[in-house]
């Protein structure tokens, strides 16, 4: 069959579209850094590398969740810190004030402090974490305690955070922890009056209450210790998650610079060729074919 000018240039045309779209392609993975550009690319390896990200998205996400978890649970764990040596200064005033060489005057001047440790009491339970009451359970705009009463007015609605796939877990502790079996607002009460009135006997009668209130208190600041443990290990698993995920992200959709430049030299080769080959065998102006 006889070759005519006209194939010649087809052939070139399609040679050179091929060629052209290859060292494109090589150019923009270099460039980029990224091998899958478009989804054309590698369908396959772009559907799994969005699964990955979509993965890694969650998890960032879940990490945020226990971040806020733990800073919440961290104010709470200052507050118990707070509330147990507010205990540990009435037990010691209970101490001495139920002694019987104390003075009227020295137990009415302890009933003053006593009434200054109950507003510190009230501030600590009242701790907001962004602007949300910490003790209140779901009622986070309500303040869990008030200066009018020793009630307490939230409810015990378990505040809960997603910290992994189907994994929630409950990160607050409700303003009830300070009024059931021993009310400690009312403990502080009896114990000023107690002061005020120089009845040493009810002085000597509250270290009971102060013991149980502090022993419970202590028990619940041991649980959020361990949930911040537990919540910070939980976020290191999920940070090595993440790498392992990022690292099967990186090896399919990032472009191999050592594989991609050689390959990019080639390409630039072979169009120099192609077009030093078509000038060599017609004497039509290239840019008469090419545009």
């Amino acid at each position: 069959m006889r070759v005519t000018q006209g194939i010649i240039h087809r052939n070139f045309l399609r040679n050179l579209d091929i060629i052209t779209d290859k060292l494109n392609k090589k150019f923009e993975q270099i460039s980029s850094g990224k091998r899958l550009t478009r989804p054309s690319d590698d369908p396959v390896s772009l559907g799994r590398v969005m699964q990955l990200k979509d993965r890694i998205e969650r998890i960032d996400q879940y990490r945020r969740n226990i971040e806020n978890a733990i800073a919440w649970l961290s104010m709470t764990e200052s507050a118990f810190n707070n509330m147990e040596n507010i205990l540990n200064r009435l037990e010691e005033i209970a101490v001495a004030m139920g002694s019987d060489n104390s003075s009227p005057y020295a137990r009415k001047t302890a009933a003053e402090e006593v009434a200054r440790i109950k507003e510190q009491a009230l501030m600590i339970v009242n701790t907001k974490f962004r602007n949300h009451y910490i003790f209140s359970g779901f009622l986070t705009d309500t303040a869990p305690f008030s200066t009018t009463d020793n009630s307490y007015h939230g409810d015990e609605s378990a505040l809960e955070v997603e910290v992994d796939d189907g994994i929630r877990i409950s990160y607050n502790v409700t303003g009830s922890l300070f009024t059931d079996e021993v009310n400690i607002f009312q403990l502080m009460d009896d114990l000023k009056d107690a002061l005020n009135n120089n009845d040493a006997d009810a002085v000597r009668a509250s270290l009971d209450k102060i013991h149980t209130a502090y022993t419970r208190i202590n028990i619940a600041h041991a649980g959020v210790g361990s949930k911040i443990k537990t919540l910070n290990n939980m976020k290191d698993e999920l940070s090595d998650r993440r790498l392992s995920f990022e690292e099967v992200v990186s090896q399919r959709e990032d472009t191999d610079m050592a594989e991609a430049i050689p390959k990019l030299y080639i390409y630039q080769s072979a169009y120099q060729a192609l077009l030093n080959s078509f000038a060599r065998i017609t004497s039509v102006n290239l840019f008469d074919i090419i545009g």
